[in-house]
């Protein structure tokens, strides 16, 4: 008979001996966004435009190259690697860099634009570095704002800030994870629904259900809802003073560039929340309530490159499973439904709406066995959709 002690033994040695593959790759992220200085630096020395773009061609087009290269990874840490890959300050630091870098960025891109004289396409360039840089800053912030400890917090909420979010760690964890795949939930598409069309309410409706979720707790403290302890008030305040001490620094020219990131960086975003549950929908169970959320409520990606690039963000199942476990930590679920590639490559998709139809309304009737009923519709697409995919049981069977 094996004792507990010996037991316990084993599984601290098989944690021990353990390390993570990508452990060295987890700084990238950062490191990468420097990208938009490299190429300022760029254009100033040979005065051609095209390096202004460096930040888009690598993104969009150098890594969904390299993707194919490297492939997927499926491998899960340990159950008893788990506690000690959580509490190592590696991965915590690594991801805490990105607030001194998504700054020095936006105000090395201030300073540009206030003293280079630039055409109009090379201040737009500028302003789409600075809102894929901000794109990264927000995605860094979805990660560590699901942590309960004030650096963590505080972290995300400058990040945020910055890009003009600040309602975005209430309305994510206290909206979006809890009515996730739900008609209920702003932040995910319907099936046929364009991008274009889920932004329209994805964006306010965020902002929406962040002040509600604010107000109704402030009304329980006894306070107003325009109290500093409101958190979706108070970062408001934050980034207008923010980008208030741009404009009196450096001009407002620099207003177009930050209000431009801002914007590009929220749509970014919204196409990461369009993707991640597309036409997915959890079922009611008999007493009203919807189902506990599921892998197979979130569309993954095991793809190396962007998964390091965006913190295991299309580990997207565990992350809703398990909303405080660290990147690090994330898991691959053989239930949870696939993507053709990673989120870059799907974003692009996703822009095009035609192209993105193609590749995943067959995806979603597979996903749902061809039992439409399951699926999140567009309403003025479900006949559509219906006559399509859907095959009753009795059809399926005589299928197989």
């Amino acid at each position: 008979m094996v004792s507990k002690a010996s037991t316990t033994d084993n599984n601290h040695h098989q944690s021990e001996n353990w390390r993570d593959s990508k452990r060295y790759l987890w700084p990238f992220p950062v490191l990468l966004s420097f990208i938009p200085i490299c190429s300022w630096w760029l254009y100033a020395e040979s005065g051609n435009e095209l390096a202004l773009w460096l930040s888009p061609i690598f993104f969009y087009i150098m890594i969904p190259v390299i993707e194919m290269l490297f492939g997927e990874d499926t491998s899960n840490p340990p159950r008893e690697a788990i506690p000690y890959l959580r509490d190592d300050p590696f991965y915590r630091w690594s991801a805490f860099a990105a607030l001194p870098a998504a700054y020095a960025v936006w105000v090395a891109g201030a300073w540009y634009v206030a003293v280079m004289d630039l055409s109009w396409s090379a201040y737009l360039a500028v302003t789409v570095a600075n809102g894929l840089m901000g794109a990264g800053a927000l995605n860094t912030a979805h990660e560590v704002g699901h942590r309960r400890d004030k650096t963590s917090i505080n972290v995300a909420r400058f990040l945020l800030c910055l890009c003009g979010m600040g309602h975005f760690r209430v309305e994510h964890n206290q909206g979006h994870h809890v009515q996730v795949a739900t008609p209920e939930d702003s932040a995910t598409a319907m099936m046929g629904e364009s991008f274009y069309e889920f932004v329209t309410h994805e964006l306010p409706g965020g902002v929406k259900r962040a002040w509600n979720i604010e107000s109704a707790r402030m009304q329980r403290k006894g306070k107003s809802p325009y109290s500093f302890e409101n958190e979706v008030f108070t970062n408001t305040l934050i980034t207008v003073a923010m980008y208030g001490a741009f404009v009196a620094i450096f001009g407002w020219v620099v207003l177009p560039y930050l209000l431009g990131g801002a914007l590009l960086s929220n749509l970014m975003l919204s196409s990461a929340n369009y993707v991640e549950h597309y036409g997915l929908m959890r079922g009611k169970r008999e007493d009203g309530r919807y189902e506990r959320v599921q892998p197979h409520h979130s569309w993954n990606a095991n793809h190396i490159v962007s998964n390091v690039m965006l913190y295991h963000l299309q580990r997207h199942s565990d992350h809703h499973a398990h909303a405080e476990r660290p990147y690090q930590c994330l898991r691959h679920f053989d239930t949870s439904p696939q993507l053709p590639a990673g989120y870059f490559t799907m974003f692009m998709a996703a822009w095009n709406p035609p192209i993105w139809f193609a590749i995943m309304d067959k995806r979603v009737a597979e996903q749902h066995g061809y039992d439409m009923t399951k699926a999140y519709m567009k309403p003025s697409k479900r006949e559509k959709f219906m006559k399509r995919f859907h095959r009753e049981p009795a059809e399926l069977q005589a299928a197989e």
